[in-house]
């Protein structure tokens, strides 16, 4: 015969002990026992309730607090008349005037006691703990100095410096509360069969399960006492905020050699919802500080990874639309860009806007996978390549050997894997590009149909510089506790005219020095002058242009221009650009000279 699962929630130490007398003879419950009265009482329960008990048993004020709190059985030791006569005789002797105060469960069979035995004594029912101590302040006001009481009489009884005595339950009326118990829960054992099934099922496979309450707080657990894993409740604690809000999310984390996926669903029960959340384990590929594989997952979106200077960078400017609207396909993207341009930034903004935002997002940095590791993600059952409905940003693809490039290419072609998958790929842009690049590039425009989204260079959007400063500078007001308002207008000129080789990373670490030196509203023009001064030697000097300055000012024009369109490799937009004319003027210059 199965044995009931008790709960036992003892207000006072005395009864903790008669339970566990009582728990030594009997071998028909497994009896759980805890010592604390009212919320105290409420809280333990809280704690332990998600450990399946049957039923629980308690006295008084706290079971009835237990009972409001969660939805398991709770079974009330009564007051028996023998214990409230046990108690009185105890005070016979007392000289001073006494009362019977407590809860309904004491002073209902206190009256009838009374009544029957002509016992003049003054009997005081609680209504709740917060009127318990005015009622018994009172009574002492009115002469009374003993308290027959439960544990909450006299808690404030000492209080009011009264004497109290407490209306213990002897033996009986716990082994009555205790056989009650069982009668409740085999009166429902078609029920708890059933529980017991699916208790069964859900902590024999290869996962574990959590349940929450409307409240967030812990109702099931498939953990075993003894297993309860401190990471994995703590990775779930992380993430509870979330997974009760939104429903059908996964998460993914890698704890020492194991990556585990927490998956939530909302299940609604007479109109509650509860949380349930699954947790899978598989082997984990690399070491958990490896840093060729990263996982990331959207709650974590409130930490530095994603909220960030690239990422307000990218929200400016004629590039902002076009990630606004490539985010929100299923198809793969190509984000191409100079070194700092914040191409890792716009991936995540991708990801995070994306269709598949509610499931990890997994980072290879193909600068750091050697063969080795290359052979294991294309070929292991627990790569991040073999899952479903993921986003996968492959960066520095152009890092790959042409091995690993045609491994990929093959394993593309051959599992649907940008089908299975929200694929983005990031590609250096250099002024030579290596041929490996190159065919990197055609394979995945043309092949793959990827959606190509160039990140200009920070020299090609100088109009942008005011706002994306100015949003930086907000960020280090934030962490430095300044209040900068902005750059001087001739700071601002020196700022916007910078070539800035480096991009948006270069921006960040000037304006990072600028702000902690700066005690005005203001950054003033002769600290922006210094800093990009220091920023210098790393720009490269453009080669210096003998003048024949006797000639006319249209033939001195016309020899600059064949200058920068030499030092722009012959890209006549760019030379257009620098030169602060429309293309159609150059073509015109060029045409002129060129006797065409």
């Amino acid at each position: 015969m199965q044995k009931v699962k008790i709960l036992a929630v003892a207000p006072y130490e005395g009864m903790t002990e008669i339970f566990e007398n009582i728990s030594k003879n009997r071998d028909d419950i497994e009896l759980t026992i805890q010592t604390g009265d009212l919320n105290t009482g409420r809280k333990i329960v809280e704690n332990l309730a998600h450990q399946n008990y049957d039923v629980i048993i308690s006295r008084g004020g706290t079971a009835e607090l237990i009972r409001s709190s969660v939805e398991i059985p709770v079974v009330d030791i009564s007051i028996s008349g023998y214990d409230i006569l046990r108690s009185i005789k105890l005070a016979e002797s007392y000289s001073g005037k006494l009362v019977i105060a407590g809860f309904s469960g004491i002073t209902k069979h206190a009256r009838v006691l009374c009544d029957l035995l002509q016992y003049d004594i003054n009997i005081i029912t609680f209504t709740s703990e917060d009127g318990a101590l005015a009622a018994l302040r009172a009574a002492k006001n009115d002469g009374a100095s003993l308290v027959l009481c439960d544990m909450t009489g006299a808690n404030y009884a000492k209080i009011l410096n009264m004497n109290s005595i407490l209306i213990t339950s002897g033996t009986e009326s716990i082994n009555d509360a205790i056989n009650e118990a069982k009668k409740l829960v085999h009166s429902s054992k078609h029920v708890h069969k059933q529980k017991k099934l699916f208790q069964s099922l859900l902590t024999d496979e290869d996962r574990e399960f959590l349940i929450y309450d409307p409240a967030g707080s812990l109702w099931f657990s498939s953990f075993s006492i003894d297993g309860m894993n401190v990471s994995l409740m703590n990775v779930v604690q992380t993430y509870l905020k979330a997974f009760l809000k939104v429903p059908n999310q996964s998460v993914s984390r890698q704890i020492r050699d194991k990556i585990y996926t927490f998956t939530c669903r909302h299940l609604y029960i007479e109109e509650q919802k509860y949380t349930a959340i699954i947790i899978n384990q598989k082997p984990a590929l690399f070491n958990e500080d490896d840093i060729g594989i990263t996982i990331y997952n959207k709650p974590d979106s409130d930490s530095t990874n994603f909220s960030s200077f690239f990422g307000s960078s990218n929200k400016i400017g004629n590039t902002a639309h076009i990630i606004e609207e490539y985010s929100k396909s299923y198809l793969p993207v190509l984000i191409t860009g100079e070194d700092g341009t914040g191409k890792d930034k716009v991936a995540s903004l991708m990801y995070e806007n994306g269709p598949y935002s509610t499931s990890p997002f997994y980072v290879i940095d193909c600068k750091f996978i050697s063969e080795r590791k290359w052979n294991y993600i294309i070929n292991n059952e627990n790569s991040p390549l073999a899952d479903v409905h993921s986003t996968i940003y492959f960066k520095n693809i152009c890092m790959l050997s042409h091995s690993q490039t045609e491994k990929l290419f093959n394993y593309i072609d051959h599992t649907d894997l940008a089908k299975r998958n929200r694929l983005i790929f990031s590609l250096l842009i250099t002024n030579e590009m290596s041929p490996e690049s190159t065919t990197m590039k055609n394979y995945l425009e043309k092949r793959l149909s990827c959606l190509t989204l160039n990140l200009l260079p920070l020299r090609e959007r100088s109009d942008d510089i005011p706002s994306i400063t100015a949003l930086y500078l907000h960020k280090l007001n934030v962490s430095l506790g300044k209040q900068i308002i902005g750059l001087e207008a001739e700071a601002m000129e020196v700022f916007t005219a910078f070539p800035w080789p480096h991009n948006l990373d270069q921006l960040q670490h000037v304006l990072k020095e600028l702000a902690v030196v700066t005690k005005t509203p203001y950054i003033k023009y002769n600290d922006v002058k210094y800093f990009l001064d220091q920023e210098t030697p790393n720009v490269p000097s453009p080669p210096s242009v003998d003048l024949d300055l006797t000639q006319t000012l249209d033939e001195i024009n016309y020899q600059i221009i064949l200058n920068v369109l030499s030092e722009e490799h012959e890209n006549k937009e760019k030379t257009a650009s620098r030169l602060g004319i429309s293309r159609s003027t150059l073509w015109r210059i060029l045409k002129t000279h060129n006797g065409v």
